[in-house]
């Protein structure tokens, strides 16, 4: 199955929303059509209604139901467009960008496109990290006055991240919001979830809050600091490299995010960065993420 890489090759492949329906078919059923009720694999295809009705049972199921796309009432073809600019784009886009580009009538639509976008990209249970591990946890918001280095949180957002440490750039990364910064109900947790424990060591800082993940069998290489604020790039470079990233990506393209979505701009920003090597190829990675993703509907997403 090919990938659009550009514009122009994304205008030549989707150019009318009928084959935006055939490629979301492929990707729904790559083996073909399977009736969700009885099984069967034969079926028929009902052009006006753009259902498959089986052969057996003759269930009517849409390619859409159960999906992000679920009960859309916007055209495949907007929806494939914010896909191509989630994936493609280095730097993501901004609902108010995506409204304009895609000729969105009211921005509210074109923001719960993007976040029920965002909202299939987090990682599988499966993918745990291995190797070196480094582990650290940062303020994510604007500037605030009066406010001196520290773990001190007034008005941001605390953002917990793990890499994998690898010789000569980083690999993959995992990130979350945190409430706090204890062991037990925020740190730990965190650590644990991303972690293989059997085929990982963890490094970090010497701060008290990751003290007990020997205890709980993870591997740990504590580093302490010093007085000197720079060495801490020096002791976690990559995870200092991630944050940095994530707070430039944050500030430029949306300008703030509130701490109540901001789990879904970083599954997007950790999305992305994992598969940065294979970029061209994104596009079709997401849009099986969405058409393999739980429907959300608008009164959850705002409520979550």
């Amino acid at each position: 199955m090919s990938f659009p890489s550009s514009l122009i090759e994304f205008q030549d492949r989707f150019p009318d929303e009928e084959s935006c329906w055939r490629y979301l078919r492929e990707v729904r059923w790559p083996e073909g059509f399977e009736c969700p009720r009885c099984g069967e694999q034969e079926s028929y295809f009902l052009g006006t209604r753009r259902l498959e009705q089986c052969r057996r049972c003759r269930y009517q199921a849409s390619v859409t139901a159960g999906t992000i796309f679920h009960r859309t009432r916007k055209p495949l073809r907007v929806w494939f467009l914010g896909v191509f600019f989630l994936a493609r784009h280095k730097k993501g886009i901004s609902a108010l960008q995506f409204q304009k580009d895609a000729g969105i009538g009211n921005y509210q639509t074109a923001w719960t496109m993007l976040h029920k976008l965002r909202s299939a990209l987090g990682p599988r249970p499966e993918g745990k990290l291995t190797g070196l591990v480094e582990v650290d946890e940062s303020y994510v918001g604007g500037r605030e006055p009066g406010l001196r280095g520290g773990r001190r949180l007034v008005g941001k957002t605390l953002v917990a991240g793990a890499v994998e440490h690898r010789e000569h750039t980083a690999g993959r990364v995992r990130l979350a919001v945190l409430r706090g910064l204890t062991f037990q109900n925020d740190l730990g947790p965190f650590v644990c979830g991303s972690v293989d424990a059997n085929h990982a060591t963890v490094r970090t800082d010497a701060f008290q809050g990751y003290g007990s993940l020997g205890k709980v069998g993870i591997g740990h290489e504590r580093i302490v600091q010093g007085k000197d604020p720079a060495r801490s790039a020096e002791i976690l470079p990559w995870i200092h490299c991630v944050f940095g990233n994530l707070k430039t990506w944050l500030r430029g393209t949306f300008h703030g995010v509130s701490r109540k979505h901001m789990p879904g701009y970083l599954a997007e920003f950790a999305y992305r960065f994992d598969r940065r090597w294979r970029e061209e190829e994104l596009f079709g990675f997401v849009l099986r993420r969405a058409a393999h993703g739980e429907p959300l509907p608008y009164n959850r997403l705002v409520a979550e």
